[in-house]
């Protein structure tokens, strides 16, 4: 195991690449939300998103780490500023759908998911289209 002086010291005399940096700081992040360390899982996730603000991993896993505290206008806020952003983007629809809803408003929600399914038909991506049609099936029940 490599101790924090070792990995500074590493760091110093060969920094990893951008791509890299995104990389590890989306595997931290993720680390630490899978341990419900919710805050310091969104200090990795924004610092990701100012590195990197049209990866969409960044948007969705910030507004994840807000769910998780239950701050969901916050992460309502986020998903739709990552829509904005990557317009491209299924799963900030399908997740701001989903945050739509909890927040009980059913016909903004319904209209992000009928987005989501355009863009996951324009792209042509199976996986897109099924995982628009389970949220669907989702808000149903």
């Amino acid at each position: 195991m490599i101790d924090a002086r070792e990995f500074v010291a590493r760091f110093r005399t060969d920094p990893p690449g951008p791509a890299e940096t995104i990389e590890k700081l989306y595997n931290i992040g993720f680390w630490l939300y899978g341990q419900e360390r919710y805050a310091d899982a969104a200090l990795a996730f924004r610092t990701m998103l100012r590195a990197s603000p049209t990866d969409e991993r960044s948007w969705l896993a910030l507004g994840a780490c807000h769910e998780g505290i239950n701050q969901f206008r916050i992460a309502l806020e986020l998903y739709g500023t990552g829509s904005a952003v990557v317009p491209s983007s299924v799963r900030c629809q399908v997740a701001r759908a989903r945050v739509l809803s909890l927040l009980g408003r059913e016909t903004e929600a319904d209209m992000a998911l009928d987005s989501a399914a355009q863009i996951a038909e324009e792209q042509d991506e199976a996986d897109l289209v099924l995982l628009v049609e389970a949220e669907r099936e989702k808000s149903c029940r």
